[in-house]
Protein backbone atom coordinates (compact mmCIF):
# COMPACT_ATOMS: atom_id res chain seq x y z
CA UNK A 1 0.00 0.00 0.00
CA UNK A 2 1.08 3.26 -0.66
CA UNK A 3 2.42 5.88 2.21
CA UNK A 4 -0.22 8.46 0.81
CA UNK A 5 -2.78 5.90 0.59
CA UNK A 6 -1.83 4.79 4.56
CA UNK A 7 -2.29 8.29 5.68
CA UNK A 8 -5.79 8.90 3.58
CA UNK A 9 -6.66 5.39 5.38
CA UNK A 10 -6.17 7.04 8.81
CA UNK A 11 -7.21 10.04 8.76
CA UNK A 12 -10.30 8.70 7.79
CA UNK A 13 -10.35 6.09 10.56
CA UNK A 14 -9.74 9.28 13.14
CA UNK A 15 -12.19 11.32 11.69
CA UNK A 16 -15.09 8.58 11.89
CA UNK A 17 -14.27 8.09 15.33
CA UNK A 18 -14.67 11.52 16.13
CA UNK A 19 -17.38 12.22 14.42
CA UNK A 20 -19.49 8.93 16.15
CA UNK A 21 -22.75 9.62 17.26
CA UNK A 22 -23.68 9.65 20.82
CA UNK A 23 -26.68 10.58 22.81
CA UNK A 24 -26.97 11.84 26.41
CA UNK A 25 -30.78 10.72 28.21
CA UNK A 26 -33.06 11.76 30.77
CA UNK A 27 -34.75 9.56 33.18
CA UNK A 28 -37.45 11.45 35.13
CA UNK A 29 -39.36 8.50 37.68
CA UNK A 30 -42.99 10.98 36.21
CA UNK A 31 -41.86 9.57 32.79
CA UNK A 32 -39.67 6.34 32.85
CA UNK A 33 -41.02 4.56 35.98
CA UNK A 34 -40.10 4.68 40.44
CA UNK A 35 -36.55 4.42 40.14
CA UNK A 36 -36.12 1.09 42.25
CA UNK A 37 -36.09 1.09 46.13
CA UNK A 38 -33.98 -2.10 46.49
CA UNK A 39 -30.49 -1.47 47.02
CA UNK A 40 -29.64 -4.86 45.64
CA UNK A 41 -31.86 -4.32 42.26
CA UNK A 42 -31.04 -0.94 41.36
CA UNK A 43 -32.65 0.70 38.51
CA UNK A 44 -29.56 0.34 35.58
CA UNK A 45 -29.19 3.60 33.38
CA UNK A 46 -26.65 3.98 30.84
CA UNK A 47 -24.89 7.24 30.79
CA UNK A 48 -24.28 8.66 27.24
CA UNK A 49 -22.87 11.41 25.39
CA UNK A 50 -24.45 13.82 23.24
CA UNK A 51 -27.28 16.37 23.08
CA UNK A 52 -31.39 15.53 23.06
CA UNK A 53 -33.72 15.08 25.61
CA UNK A 54 -34.38 18.11 27.98
CA UNK A 55 -30.33 17.69 28.78
CA UNK A 56 -29.74 20.66 26.36
CA UNK A 57 -26.16 19.91 25.44
CA UNK A 58 -23.44 17.34 25.29
CA UNK A 59 -22.85 15.02 28.23
CA UNK A 60 -25.77 16.04 30.08
CA UNK A 61 -27.61 13.09 31.80
CA UNK A 62 -30.40 14.20 33.88
CA UNK A 63 -32.04 11.41 36.97
CA UNK A 64 -35.02 12.94 37.93
CA UNK A 65 -37.50 11.62 41.25
CA UNK A 66 -38.96 12.28 44.48
CA UNK A 67 -37.84 11.06 48.11
CA UNK A 68 -39.10 11.26 51.67
CA UNK A 69 -40.99 9.95 54.18
CA UNK A 70 -44.70 9.08 54.61
CA UNK A 71 -47.15 10.45 57.29
CA UNK A 72 -47.36 6.27 58.25
CA UNK A 73 -43.81 6.08 58.25
CA UNK A 74 -42.52 4.72 55.29
CA UNK A 75 -39.41 5.55 53.62
CA UNK A 76 -39.02 6.07 49.93
CA UNK A 77 -34.98 5.66 48.97
CA UNK A 78 -34.29 5.38 45.47
CA UNK A 79 -31.10 3.35 44.12
CA UNK A 80 -29.70 3.39 40.66
CA UNK A 81 -26.78 2.41 38.91
CA UNK A 82 -25.17 4.99 36.19
CA UNK A 83 -23.34 3.03 33.67
CA UNK A 84 -20.32 5.24 32.17
CA UNK A 85 -19.16 3.53 28.70
CA UNK A 86 -15.88 2.78 27.51
CA UNK A 87 -14.12 5.94 25.97
CA UNK A 88 -16.12 8.47 28.44
CA UNK A 89 -15.54 9.39 32.20
CA UNK A 90 -18.02 11.08 34.66
CA UNK A 91 -16.95 14.87 35.37
CA UNK A 92 -19.42 16.14 37.29
CA UNK A 93 -22.67 15.63 39.26
CA UNK A 94 -24.68 18.76 39.50
CA UNK A 95 -27.64 18.91 42.00
CA UNK A 96 -30.60 20.78 39.95
CA UNK A 97 -32.26 23.82 40.63
CA UNK A 98 -35.78 21.29 41.37
CA UNK A 99 -34.29 20.03 44.09
CA UNK A 100 -36.02 20.34 47.70
CA UNK A 101 -34.90 18.65 50.86
CA UNK A 102 -36.36 18.51 54.83
CA UNK A 103 -34.64 19.47 57.69
CA UNK A 104 -30.98 19.63 57.63
CA UNK A 105 -30.73 17.84 54.02
CA UNK A 106 -30.89 14.77 51.72
CA UNK A 107 -28.27 11.95 51.63
CA UNK A 108 -26.81 10.80 48.60
CA UNK A 109 -24.35 7.64 48.70
CA UNK A 110 -21.87 6.41 46.09
CA UNK A 111 -20.73 2.68 45.95
CA UNK A 112 -18.48 0.92 43.05
CA UNK A 113 -20.25 -1.87 41.45
CA UNK A 114 -24.14 -2.57 40.35
CA UNK A 115 -25.80 -2.71 43.59
CA UNK A 116 -25.54 -0.79 46.90
CA UNK A 117 -23.46 -2.69 49.59
CA UNK A 118 -25.01 -0.78 52.62
CA UNK A 119 -28.30 -1.60 54.64
CA UNK A 120 -29.64 2.13 55.45
CA UNK A 121 -29.82 1.44 58.82
CA UNK A 122 -25.73 1.43 58.88
CA UNK A 123 -23.59 3.56 61.10
CA UNK A 124 -20.75 4.50 59.38
CA UNK A 125 -20.16 4.88 55.69
CA UNK A 126 -17.84 2.18 55.41
CA UNK A 127 -17.91 0.27 51.54
CA UNK A 128 -19.02 3.45 50.26
CA UNK A 129 -16.95 5.57 47.90
CA UNK A 130 -18.02 8.33 49.19
CA UNK A 131 -21.34 10.53 50.36
CA UNK A 132 -22.83 14.03 50.44
CA UNK A 133 -25.58 15.24 52.58
CA UNK A 134 -27.09 17.77 49.93
CA UNK A 135 -29.32 20.88 50.30
CA UNK A 136 -30.51 23.83 48.52
CA UNK A 137 -27.70 26.07 48.96
CA UNK A 138 -26.11 23.13 46.53
CA UNK A 139 -28.34 23.98 43.53
CA UNK A 140 -26.41 24.16 40.25
CA UNK A 141 -23.40 23.39 41.70
CA UNK A 142 -20.78 20.00 41.25
CA UNK A 143 -20.78 17.76 44.48
CA UNK A 144 -18.79 15.12 43.01
CA UNK A 145 -15.38 17.09 44.74
CA UNK A 146 -17.10 16.84 48.05
CA UNK A 147 -18.16 13.21 47.72
CA UNK A 148 -14.75 12.32 46.61
CA UNK A 149 -13.19 13.21 50.11
CA UNK A 150 -13.37 10.25 52.47
CA UNK A 151 -14.96 10.18 55.60
CA UNK A 152 -17.11 8.47 58.22
CA UNK A 153 -15.66 4.98 57.01
CA UNK A 154 -16.40 5.95 52.90
CA UNK A 155 -12.69 5.28 50.66
CA UNK A 156 -12.45 8.52 49.00
CA UNK A 157 -12.26 8.49 45.02
CA UNK A 158 -10.38 10.78 42.81
CA UNK A 159 -12.34 12.31 39.85
CA UNK A 160 -12.83 11.75 37.12
CA UNK A 161 -14.82 8.22 37.66
CA UNK A 162 -13.65 6.09 34.46
CA UNK A 163 -15.76 3.48 32.99
CA UNK A 164 -17.65 1.18 35.14
CA UNK A 165 -20.92 1.13 36.98
CA UNK A 166 -21.44 2.99 40.16
CA UNK A 167 -24.99 2.85 42.09
CA UNK A 168 -26.05 6.16 44.05
CA UNK A 169 -28.06 5.48 47.18
CA UNK A 170 -30.75 8.88 47.81
CA UNK A 171 -32.39 9.27 51.00
CA UNK A 172 -34.46 11.91 52.62
CA UNK A 173 -35.84 11.08 56.63
CA UNK A 174 -38.40 13.87 56.72
CA UNK A 175 -41.72 13.83 56.53
CA UNK A 176 -43.19 14.92 53.01
CA UNK A 177 -41.98 14.29 49.24
CA UNK A 178 -39.24 16.20 48.28
CA UNK A 179 -37.51 16.24 44.97
CA UNK A 180 -34.12 15.34 43.87
CA UNK A 181 -32.64 16.58 40.33
CA UNK A 182 -29.04 15.36 39.41
CA UNK A 183 -27.09 16.09 36.22
CA UNK A 184 -24.63 13.43 35.92
CA UNK A 185 -21.86 14.79 33.54
CA UNK A 186 -19.92 12.65 30.74
CA UNK A 187 -16.55 13.91 28.74
CA UNK A 188 -14.68 11.86 26.06
CA UNK A 189 -11.29 10.10 27.44
CA UNK A 190 -8.91 12.45 25.73
CA UNK A 191 -7.87 11.12 22.45
CA UNK A 192 -4.21 11.22 20.76
CA UNK A 193 -4.85 14.54 17.96
CA UNK A 194 -5.22 13.15 14.63
CA UNK A 195 -1.72 14.39 13.74
CA UNK A 196 -0.09 12.55 15.89
CA UNK A 197 -1.94 9.35 14.96
CA UNK A 198 -0.83 10.09 11.27
CA UNK A 199 2.57 11.15 12.34
CA UNK A 200 2.51 7.44 13.94
CA UNK A 201 1.44 5.89 11.02
CA UNK A 202 4.09 7.39 9.02
CA UNK A 203 6.51 6.57 11.23
CA UNK A 204 5.07 2.67 11.20
CA UNK A 205 5.82 2.75 7.44
CA UNK A 206 9.03 4.30 7.91
CA UNK A 207 10.32 1.50 10.12
CA UNK A 208 8.36 -1.14 7.62
CA UNK A 209 10.20 -0.23 4.39
CA UNK A 210 14.14 -0.30 6.68
CA UNK A 211 12.84 -3.75 7.90
CA UNK A 212 12.67 -4.63 4.68
CA UNK A 213 15.75 -3.41 3.39
CA UNK A 214 17.53 -4.86 5.89
CA UNK A 215 16.27 -8.18 5.20
CA UNK A 216 17.14 -7.25 1.26
CA UNK A 217 20.42 -6.87 2.27
CA UNK A 218 20.90 -9.98 4.13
Amino acid sequence: MKLSTCIAASSIAVLGFLAAPAFALDHDELLNGEISSDRLIPTRILLSYGAVGNSGSAGNNIISGTLGRSTGGVIDRDYFTAIVPQGYVLTELRVGTQTTVGGGGSFLGLAAGSFMPLEPSVATAAGLLGWKVYGTADRTTDILDEMAVSGNGASGFTRPLEAGEYTFWAQELATGSFNYRFNLMLAPVPEPAPWIMLGAGVALVGLRRRRQHQQQQS
